[in-house]
């Protein structure tokens, strides 16, 4: 895979159902199944990061922490927000060579 950079929007919910954050981060990814989180702010804001840089790797169809192979909150809320948009650039690839 060539180095692919985008921006993913996601709602982190720190009291399911009670409190919820609206954020963005952008993606860096490195591989097929490893990528750098890069400011994670709260959506439409210039705000600095709330978080420091954060590397995930895929493992077994969960999304973890590459330092300590393990899973977090924000790490699989992330993951699956990289997992749509990964989906959704696959399907409109296929859409375009279906077109040609």
């Amino acid at each position: 895979m060539d180095q692919l950079l985008f921006t993913i929007s996601f709602v982190y919910e720190i009291l399911p159902e009670s409190l919820q954050i609206h954020l963005s981060a952008e993606i860096e990814m490195i591989t097929d199944d490893t990528c750098f989180v890069r400011n994670i702010r709260r959506m439409n804001s210039n705000e600095s990061s709330l978080l420091p840089v954060l590397k995930l790797k895929k493992i077994d169809g969960r999304w973890v922490h590459s330092d300590i192979s393990k899973e977090s909150d924000i790490g699989k809320t992330i993951g699956e927000g990289i997992d749509r948009y990964l989906r959704q650039l696959s399907k409109s690839s296929d859409e375009m060579k279906d077109s040609q």
